[in-house]
């Protein structure tokens, strides 16, 4: 009995760990105006978790599209683009079937790219009505890149500008990219174990993207070869998850439930996509933010679509030393360039 009730008081202990940390002054007071609380929101039908954080909630809304789908990001952003919440008043959102937003009862029907999309513009009439400005700051990473596209092409009105950090564009012609870069690299390094595994999964034409296991075993080549991340971050992935104070224990064992959960909506968005035709245009200003070794959403294939893209004011950054997550591995300058370019100026409201 007493096991039984030990255990039970754990489980209430690691639901209960969820909490943001507060701005404070330096004497330890709440700092006037600042925001910082974790709370659920009913998104879709739905109840849907967010963290918002900022110094002055007066300051530009920031809302930030975690990649995946099913990602857990929350605790990266907050760790590497803190500083952003000195200017902005941040939303990081759990989407649909993530992280905190995660739960059996939700319908695998209602995993859709509408419903995300839907499901966005909900979340920012929110926080437009919560925070009493007229348009939100968007930005996306990755796959939440793609979804951002997707919600300045059919709510433009909404947002003030959009920053696509590392978009996916085009899946199957961004798979061959990724496959001709890990197999160049083996031949270059020898590495006779990659090459037998490269020719016994084939190339992408042959099918492997439909092989779960074929794709898993390439996806860990393109991240052995430095196509993923390029440097090291300041700290693990996993210590970054445990220290999170934003989540408890039972929310980052979900992963597997919330990756079967996630499981259609890739099968029918990824196969056929294909940005540059699919969104050859939109009405708001936007910022690709792209890393130079990027083999996971083959940089070159963003920037050919950011050639193309017609749109009232465009700029396209690199950041030399990244791959695929220029905002964690180059957060300084990222951080710098998104206050630089994003805050409205003073004169003119308008990006800079």
């Amino acid at each position: 009995m007493a096991k039984q009730t030990f255990c039970l008081l754990i489980i209430i202990f690691c639901a209960a760990c969820s909490t943001t940390r507060p701005f404070k002054t330096s004497d330890g007071q709440k700092l006037p105006n600042s925001i910082a609380e974790t709370r659920r929101i009913k998104i879709g039908g739905i109840k849907q978790f967010v963290t918002i954080r900022g110094a002055d909630r007066r300051n530009p809304i920031l809302l930030w599209l975690h990649g995946g789908p099913g990602s857990i990001a929350m605790p990266f952003f907050i760790h590497y683009n803190a500083s952003l919440e000195n200017q902005f008043t941040v939303v990081y959102w759990d989407q649909r079937g993530s992280g905190k937003s995660y739960s059996s009862r939700i319908p695998s029907a209602s995993m859709t790219l509408d419903q995300f999309i839907t499901d966005t513009h909900e979340l920012t009439d929110w926080l437009k009505k919560r925070f009493q400005q007229d348009k939100v700051v968007l930005a996306g990473h990755s796959w939440g890149s793609l979804l951002g596209m997707h919600v300045i092409a059919r709510h433009p009105d909404d947002y003030s500008a959009f920053v696509a950090v590392s978009p996916a564009i085009n899946w199957l012609e961004g798979a061959r990219i990724s496959y001709e870069f890990t197999l160049n690299t083996a031949q270059q390094k020898q590495d006779t174990t990659a090459l037998a595994t490269l020719k016994r999964i084939g190339k992408p034409d042959d099918g492997f993207l439909s092989d779960e296991g074929a794709y898993k075993q390439h996806r860990a080549l393109v991240e052995k070869y430095g196509g993923v991340l390029h440097q090291n971050l300041k700290l693990p992935h996993s210590q970054l998850l445990l220290r999170s104070k934003e989540y408890s224990l039972l929310d980052l064992l979900k992963t597997r439930k919330i990756a079967r959960l996630s499981a259609p909506l890739v099968k029918e968005i990824f196969p056929k996509l294909d940005l540059k035709s699919q969104i050859p245009a939109v009405e708001v200003p936007v910022y690709f933010f792209l890393g130079r070794y990027d083999y996971n959403c083959p940089s070159e294939l963003a920037a050919d679509y950011y050639n193309s893209l017609q749109a009232p004011f465009k700029e396209l950054i690199w950041f030399e030393e990244s791959a695929h997550s220029a905002c964690w591995e180059e957060s300084d300058k990222f951080n710098a360039l998104v206050m630089e370019k994003l805050l409205p100026a003073k004169s003119e409201g308008v990006p800079k």
